[in-house]
Order: structure tokens, then C-alpha cells, then sequence
């Protein structure tokens, strides 16, 4: 019996080997690069577990993008790390588009998602003076808080999108839940990027410090949660890191990951 094309045109699209709509099709796999959120205070070691990624060898050669004028952590253990300062926004357009056409680093660190942040703002509001001379450049409206989040979204996506590794560092806020009265910890970014921002990527790790052991022999130890807890904000999307790990360089993280 021949169908009309009326009747061909209602059929129902014949799959291909490996193809949907001419889209290729591809099983779960861990071959794929690590994107990594890594937030917590000021000085516990998230820019030194970014910079620990040059002693795996499948990480390295290894960038990090300098938003904050401090890497003086780095120096010593991980001097392998190709450092870039980035002082305007051109220059991280500049910078992107020469990773995305040719990138010759394994892993990309950009510290920090809290500097990314204010830096945008400032050249948001940089922008907004030169046209207002009456606008003071410290109080933004909701129209540049709104462009500085759509900002920073489209930045994390890019580099996450990058054909690396990557991994972003992010100061750590405590924010009351206005509803529950509770207090949790999350990156610290503005409103709900807070929240966004950390499900763009793969791996969410709370780094913190803590004391442990009797009085007299009390020991600070550096411990990274990789489960979300009522208090922290952390995710880990392979299942397969350690809830709680001590003193976890990227090379630990990697061979949890891979199986290693």
C-alpha cells in the first residue's frame, strides 16, 4: 500500500544510528572536564586548590585569571601556574576570545567570582557616569544590577563552556532565610546568582577550617564538604567524592572523579 504525502509528512521521524533531529547521540561518560565552584573566607586555600590542578598531569598546563592582585599563595609549590592580572573588562573579552579559538591550557582558574562581580559593576557604572555626570557611581539601580547579573551569567557560562577544565573561586556570604530564620552559607554573589551561579557547574566544595582534637592538643584542620547540607550550599554531580574530604588538592579530586 503507498502512502500519500499527506501520510509521509505525519510519520514520525525514522531514527538514525547515534542521531536524534541530526543531533548526535552519546552515553554518560566521566570523560569529560571538571567544572568546578570552590567558595569559602578569605585566605583558607581556595586559590592554592585551584593552583594544585599543575601537579596532575592530566590538568596541566594550567591558567589562572587574576581578579583579585593576590597570588602570592601560589608562589613556592605550584610556580607551574601561568598567571594572567586582568584590570578591565576589554581585556577579559580579548582574553576569552583567545582561549575560545585556540587554548593551549588543560585547566582555567579564574579568582575570584566575588571580584568578577564588583569588577563588572564598576565598569557598568564607569559607562553610566560618562553619560550621566549627576549619577553617583556607587549606587546602581535596578537596571545596572540586572545588566551586572546577566553580566556575570554569561561570563561563568563561557568559561565553563571552554574546551578545559575550569574552575572558579568565590568568597563565601552567610544569608538569613527570611521565612525559616536560619542562616546558610552560599558564594558570595549578589540576590539569586547566588544560587544560579552554583548550578551552572558540575562540583560545588565549601572549603573551611576546623579545630579538632582535646583542649591542649587541638589541631586546625582543612576540610572541604562536597554534599549540600540545612547550613552550606555543595553539590557533586560525578557521586563520586567523599562527602567530607581533608585537605583535598585537585589531583585528589581528579582521581575520585576518573576513578583513579
Amino acid at each position: 500500500m503507498s502512502l500519500s504525502a499527506k501520510d509521509l509528512l505525519e510519520q514520525p521521524e525514522q531514527l538514525k544510528p547515534n542521531t536524534i533531529a541530526g543531533m548526535r547521540i552519546a552515553k554518560p561518560t566521566t570523560d569529560v572536564f571538571i567544572n568546578l565552584l570552590v567558595y569559602g573566607d578569605p585566605g583558607v586555600g581556595k586559590t592554592r586548590l585551584a593552583g594544585s590542578s599543575c601537579l596532575q598531569p592530566e590538568m596541566s598546563p594550567v591558567l589562572l585569571l587574576d581578579f583579585e592582585g593576590g597570588t602570592l599563595s601560589l608562589a613556592g609549590d605550584y610556580t607551574d601556574v601561568d598567571v594572567v592580572r586582568l584590570t578591565s573588562w576589554v581585556a577579559m573579552d580579548r582574553l576569552y576570545g583567545s582561549l575560545y579559538d585556540k587554548n593551549p591550557y588543560r585547566t582555567v582558574c579564574i579568582d575570584s567570582l566575588s571580584e568578577v562581580q564588583k569588577f563588572s559593576m564598576q565598569e557598568i557604572m564607569k559607562d553610566v557616569v560618562k553619560k550621566d555626570a549627576e549619577r553617583d557611581p556607587d549606587i546602581a539601580s535596578l537596571r545596572e544590577w540586572g545588566k551586572n547579573g546577566e553580566q556575570v551569567r554569561r561570563f561563568v557560562r563561557a568559561l565553563r563552556d571552554l574546551p578545559c577544565n575550569t574552575i572558579f573561586t568565590a568568597l563565601v556570604s552567610e544569608d538569613r532565610d527570611e521565612r525559616t530564620g536560619t542562616f546558610k552559607l552560599r558564594p558570595m554573589l549578589p540576590g539569586k546568582m547566588k544560587g544560579e551561579v552554583a548550578g551552572y557547574v558540575d562540583i560545588v566544595v565549601y572549603l573551611y577550617k576546623k579545630e579538632v582534637g582535646p583542649a591542649r592538643e587541638r589541631e586546625i584542620k582543612l576540610l572541604a564538604l562536597t554534599q549540600g547540607t540545612e547550613r552550606q550550599v555543595a553539590k557533586d554531580r560525578s557521586g563520586k567524592l567523599p562527602e567530607l574530604m581533608e585537605a583535598p588538592t585537585m589531583s585528589d579530586i581528579y582521581n575520585h572523579i576518573k576513578g583513579a
